[in-house]
């Protein structure tokens, strides 16, 4: 392929330029914009759009790995913004949200497609990947292993045949006992699964079987099985139950028996799971209503064939307490002109749930090549550009919000997380086989980041800002404050504010890739003798009371809100595993 457009030599010599001064690159060949690029007419409703730097790789893959660091994971491939010490393109980089640079990791097998989860000792495990390319490895059986740091020192350990056998487009999922649960894939890439190349097996990591072990969910929900949607559900201490879906099948699965505890009905409308991508959650939990296990599963596509098929309008609801637990259909956003397709969905401290990215037509996938007849296009088209967010304790009819567009499109291959600051961190999208600039595609590689600016952090609402918990006072340093399960949490908080009222939560913000947040759930906290202190407040708050509620370890933050406004920062905690 050529690239013979500007930006792209631009790209490439401030890249070289930078590449040689220890890795680190600032701001490289950030385009020449305002950093503001809101165009909301009332940022207090509205929410606010900002660009705040290059991620040097598109996002493909996304976790928040330390308090003030984004893990970016890309594929093996062509890339002229970064390069590793040998010369070689980057595909993973270390993002940090206060300086808004990046520092380049070293990978060698191919992360395409893969998945990833956290371990209890606060390792990030990513698996899978897909074929060798771009004088990388192949990735498909890969481990790969990283700590994060505050520093220069971490970077990627791997080992590429550490699977029992081949994932691509594989889902993860952190377990309450720490471990982390591995489910689906297929062993080699494809536009939509096959029985020649499927992979209808889960594993453990660390290992319990040195085999993959057969699931027959992933036989019933062929050929849309890819990229299945996996949450631990809450429930008493002990409880090994996990929810699967995948095309319109779901059930509740044990993973310590191996065995079905509920078939649910099939989920109405279209398949959910790729290529006709829609994206699955679990509804935030409360201690108020002893933490209902309700699921929400939200757009897809609706056509295999046709580009322009309109993408999937409906989200469906599940209360799993129920005796006969039934969907029930809602709306996806309010009276929008389109479903969407590729959506991301993160869970607010506030206990709502914010919609962003993805495509009003199409599939998921790849651009298809350009003929003699016909033009290179992509496969899904309209691109959605408006958060939506969805409050669940609200009535049916009244539950959706749409807020201020993004002025970067973001389709196949983007991602999001929320982070500590209560902002939502967004990039990547590339739907392209190969680099492809600004000029050059419909949907070109972006490695442009922003943040999102939900409205309650733009109401004029004073910010609470946490002093210390549990007795310390140095917060979001190298080590993440070590609580307990049930413990009642001492906090203080420097606000002024004579009317303040408080809520608390806790956030597990997942590893996200195409629509998948996986582990991601947030989870709201009881808060106990408020008490005026000198610089604002003191008050307690009562953690989870055991690992189903809440996955054990690091990567675990505590957000204060006053009347609905988060902290200016959450602190991270480690939830010791239970004994």
């Amino acid at each position: 392929m050529k690239y013979n457009n500007l930006l792209f030599i631009i790209n490439v010599l401030v890249t070289l330029s930078f590449v040689a001064n220890n890795n680190i690159i600032i701001d490289a060949a950030v385009p020449l914009i305002s950093r503001d690029v809101s165009n909301a007419t009332n940022e207090a409703t509205d929410g606010k759009w900002e660009f705040v730097g290059k991620t040097g790789v598109s996002a493909m893959h996304m976790t928040l790995i330390r308090p003030t660091k984004v893990l970016i994971i890309d594929k093996a491939g062509i890339n002229p913004e970064a390069l590793i010490s040998n010369g070689r393109y980057a595909y993973s980089t270390l993002y940090d949200l206060t300086t808004n640079t990046y520092r380049v990791l070293s990978l060698h097998t191919n992360t395409f497609c893969s998945a990833g989860a956290y371990l209890a000792n606060g390792t990030m495990v990513e698996t899978g990947g897909a074929e060798d390319t771009a004088g990388e490895k192949n990735g498909f059986q890969s481990v790969r292993l990283i700590n994060g740091c505050d520093d220069d020192s971490c970077d990627w350990l791997e080992y590429p045949y550490e699977l029992d056998s081949a994932r691509w487009y594989n889902t993860m999922t952190t377990l309450p006992d720490g471990r982390a649960f591995n489910l689906g894939g297929s062993i080699r890439a494809c536009a939509i699964n096959r029985k020649d190349i499927e992979n209808p097996t889960f594993e453990f990591y660390p290992k319990e079987h040195e085999k993959g072990q057969k699931i027959q969910f992933l036989e019933d929900s062929f050929p849309f099985n890819l990229y299945p949607t996996v949450i631990v559900l809450p429930g008493p201490k002990g409880q090994t139950w996990l929810f699967l879906a995948a095309n319109k099948k779901a059930q509740i699965w044990d993973y310590e028996s191996k065995e079905i505890v509920r078939h649910l009905p099939d989920i109405p409308g279209g398949p959910r799971t790729y290529p006709l991508t829609g994206t699955g959650a679990l509804i935030p939990l409360s201690y108020k209503n002893n933490y209902k296990a309700e699921i929400i599963v939200c757009g897809g596509g609706t056509d295999m064939k046709d580009r322009d098929a309109p993408a999937e309008n409906t989200c469906e609801r599940i209360d799993l307490t129920d005796k006969n637990p039934q969907w029930d259909e809602d709306e996806f956003g309010p009276n929008m002109p389109t479903g969407r397709l590729m959506p991301d969905v993160i869970h607010l401290p506030d206990g709502k749930l914010l919609y962003v990215n993805g495509a009003g037509t199409g599939m998921a996938g790849w651009d298809k090549k350009a003929t003699r007849k016909t033009p290179r296009l992509h496969t899904a088209g309209k691109p959605t550009k408006n958060p939506l967010l969805y409050d669940p304790h609200a009535q049916k009819g009244s539950r959706w919000s749409k807020f201020a567009e993004d002025p970067i499109i973001r389709v196949y291959h983007s991602s999001a997380t929320l982070v500590p600051d209560g902002t939502v961190f967004v990039a990547g999208s590339n739907p392209n086989r190969y680099y492809c600039g600004i000029d050059q595609c419909e949907h070109p590689t972006d490695h442009r980041a922003e943040k999102f600016y939900p409205p309650y952090l733009l109401n004029g609402v004073p910010r609470p800002s946490i002093s210390k918990v549990a007795g310390q006072s140095n917060l979001n340093d190298v080590d993440a404050v070590p609580v307990n399960y049930g413990q009642r949490v001492p906090v203080e908080i420097d606000l002024d504010s004579p009317t303040a009222q408080f809520t608390a939560s806790i956030s597990h913000m997942g590893f996200v890739t195409h629509s998948q947040h996986m582990s991601a759930r947030v989870v709201e906290l009881k808060v106990e003798n408020v008490k005026k202190s000198d610089t604002g407040y003191t008050m307690d708050v009562i953690l989870p009371p055991h690992s189903n509620i809440f996955p054990p370890g690091r990567h675990n933050y505590l957000f204060v809100l006053n009347k609905g406004t988060p902290c200016k920062t959450a602190i991270e905690l480690n939830l010791e595993v239970e004994k």
